[in-house]
């Protein structure tokens, strides 16, 4: 494909100082995705081309997380990984064909982040059955991977039910708040969160942790239990903060 700038420019393009919060997608994935994203332009890849590539290699990572055995989990880390380079790569595709601007892509994009995160928690806790024999890891892996689709998606719809009751006037300073806490993009909306977030992207780097662990069974197990004890301590913070954004008053139409 003709018209693809060199890499230089291309990053300038593509990745505006602003865009990351997060900094091991800033310092580091970003120093290797746009080599692919250049690739993916000359081939003629689209942005969603590349979301559905995405979302089916970090599905399998994730899936790989199951049988209990250190090769799948380091082969599964990898590929979690690797769909964490492409996740960076989709929205550099849309930067620079301008496809950003339409919210499919984001839909299509979100589709593979969700479902890779829901199928991890559940595959690490059979990883974990399959290692020690403790069946209480796939109740666990099991509540993990809904509970936080019903809680993000019961908190989202409310504000989308809301946003739809006054369609034409402008949110509400509830709203916005509420709107803000859910997507934490500065510390004001969720301080724990967004450092978090921030310095270590939780889940994906905690697969890789949990392969790294999987030739020592205990400490394995052990990383799954701590996981999952702050994870419910986190999700029941977030759920008695949805209750109380979710208490915003709607503006009048």
């Amino acid at each position: 494909m003709n018209g693809i700038p060199g890499i230089s420019a291309l990053r300038s393009i593509c990745q505006p100082n602003d865009l990351d919060v997060c900094l091991y997608r800033k310092l580091f994935t970003r120093r290797f995705s746009i080599y692919l994203t250049s690739l993916f332009l000359r081939m003629g890849f689209s942005a969603n081309s590349v979301s559905v590539v995405k979302g089916i290699i970090a599905c399998t990572g994730a899936v790989l997380f199951a049988p209990g055995k250190p090769v799948c989990f380091i082969t599964g880390a990898l590929l979690l990984q690797f769909s964490f380079v492409l996740d960076a790569c989709d929205g550099e595709v849309a930067r620079f064909n301008g496809s950003n601007r339409r919210a499919g892509g984001e839909f299509i994009d979100k589709i593979g982040d969700t479902a890779s995160r829901g199928l991890f928690y559940g595959a690490w806790g059979w990883g974990v059955y399959n290692l020690s024999g403790d069946i209480r890891a796939v109740i666990a892996g099991t509540v993990m991977a809904g509970l936080w689709l019903v809680v993000r998606f019961c908190a989202v719809e409310t504000l989308l039910e809301s946003f739809s009751n006054h369609v034409g006037t402008p949110a509400g300073r509830e709203e916005k708040e509420s709107l803000e806490k859910i997507f934490v993009r500065n510390p004001g909306g969720g301080r724990v969160e967004y450092y978090l977030s921030a310095l270590f992207h939780p889940w994906v780097n905690m697969a890789a942790a949990a392969a790294l662990l999987s030739f020592f069974p205990v400490l394995f197990s052990g990383l799954f239990w701590g996981y999952f004890t702050l994870w419910i301590i986190n999700t029941v913070r977030k759920i008695r903060s949805g209750f109380h954004n979710s208490n915003f008053e709607r503006p009048l139409q």
